[in-house]
């Protein structure tokens, strides 16, 4: 961590005390120390382990899946221009469609339980695709020329040319979209009322008006998104220096 994100933190702590002081309400505004004692706290249950586990387990299976489609259907589209204009209304539309849309269709057609991965599938599949696509687009035009003089099967173009090209695509699209789809499960959760997840505890905390559980889960959740993004970070990092 640099010097200034500490300097950054220890400001947003010195403010949040003081409005905590002021206040003076721990339903409003808990101070900092309960919060840090109830995420404590939290470290030694099951249901905070079983809660992470469910939420991450959730979010990665709708990851892998928007992933692969999205992987496949940008390389055919990319291959065959037929196929680019049948998807392009697609790729429209679930642009265009609010990521609190998806959720509550969702969850009106498959539930709670069955729907957080579905969710995080239709957010995620037009980040991948449109990256894919894009990067694709910007391949150089004399690797083009030299690709129509000596033509190779398309299976082939691909595991040579196409997934190499689109490897810094991939890593960098990853990191992005799982800490999206990670937060966006976690609201869908939320919302949808699951048995086990960080969002049932939550929605728990906000119903019985427990702000200072409220507080150390949302810590939870910075944590797991700062773990998410290091390690991303390090694996790309590790990757450019030929590692």
């Amino acid at each position: 961590m640099k010097k200034e994100h500490g300097i950054t933190i220890l400001i947003l702590l010195t403010i949040w005390q003081v409005l905590s002081m002021s206040v003076h309400n721990d339903i409003l505004i808990p101070y900092p120390l309960d919060v840090l004692m109830d995420f404590l706290h939290l470290l030694t249950t099951k249901i905070f382990y079983m809660s992470i586990f469910s939420t991450i387990y959730r979010v990665f299976i709708g990851f892998l899946i928007s992933f692969m489609v999205a992987l496949v259907l940008s390389i055919i589209a990319n291959r065959f221009k037929f196929f680019r204009n049948l998807f392009e209304p697609i790729q429209i539309l679930t642009k265009s469609i609010p990521n609190i849309s998806y959720i509550i269709i969702t969850l009106v057609w498959l539930g709670s339980e069955k729907s957080v991965s579905i969710i995080c599938f239709f957010i995620l599949f037009p980040i991948f695709y449109n990256n894919f696509i894009f990067s694709m687009d910007s391949e150089p035009q004399d690797l083009k020329d030299v690709e129509r003089i000596y033509p190779e099967s398309f299976i082939e173009l691909t595991r040579v040319k196409t997934l190499p090209m689109l490897y810094p695509t991939i890593l960098s699209s990853s990191k992005m979209a799982f800490g999206l789809g990670f937060k966006v499960g976690v609201m869908a959760e939320i919302l949808g009322q699951v048995k086990v997840g960080i969002g049932k505890q939550l929605y728990l905390a906000r119903i019985n008006l427990d702000t200072t559980s409220l507080f150390a889960w949302t810590i939870v959740i910075i944590c797991i998104c700062f773990i998410i993004d290091y390690l991303f970070n390090q694996f790309i990092n590790r990757k450019s220096n030929g590692g």
